[in-house]
């Protein structure tokens, strides 16, 4: 007789017995599985909703990642109980040209079309930060010929002027100039 080593041509399943467990209204809260501990099958493509995970915070006691399709804050968002992002719209503080327009939901990014007769410079108010703010920008109408220098902060503002992109020197936003900005506080 010959003996030859095979490998298994059978799939083993194992079975245990498990229970679900139901509010009174029919919804499944849960797996209970031997030896009495809940646990989650895997999930591939389901949706979840209600759900609290952990009922803690994520990442509160230990680093965390998350990836979302949408993230949302009710008026601002805060990181270590610091306003990072601001649900309260910019104002145009001065400057900027006769009647100038500002449009924007939030500090993160908004739009400040220059009114008429151009403007060396502007005030940005914006809500009260723990020191100030630091607002970036760019004179999208005249890219290639200025850029956006901020030259003063204080808790509620920021003051933005236009220098030459050649000289280096104070030069006029013109007249409907687009400029794009951001404002982080710190």
């Amino acid at each position: 007789m010959t003996n030859k080593n095979s490998v298994a041509s059978t799939v083993t399943t194992q079975i245990v017995p498990v229970q679900a467990v139901f509010n009174s209204a029919g919804v499944c809260l849960g797996l209970v599985g031997p030896g009495g501990a809940y646990f989650s099958p895997p999930l591939n493509s389901d949706v979840i909703t209600g759900a609290t995970i952990d009922s803690s915070i994520i990442g509160a006691n230990i680093p965390a990642a998350g990836s979302f399709t949408t993230l949302s804050a009710s008026s601002s968002l805060q990181v270590e109980g610091v306003v990072v992002i601001s649900g309260t719209n910019p104002t145009i503080v001065s400057g900027f040209g006769t009647s100038p327009a500002i449009v924007g939901a939030n500090t993160f990014g908004f739009k400040v079309t220059v009114g008429s007769g151009g403007a060396a410079s502007g005030v940005v108010g914006l809500p009260t930060a723990p020191n100030g703010w630091i607002v970036t920008g760019w004179d999208v109408t005249n890219a290639t010929g200025i850029y956006i220098q901020q030259t003063a902060v204080s808790a509620t503002s920021a003051t933005l002027a236009g220098f030459s992109m050649t000289t280096g020197l104070a030069s006029n936003f013109g007249a409907g100039d687009v400029l794009i900005l951001t404002a982080s506080p710190y």
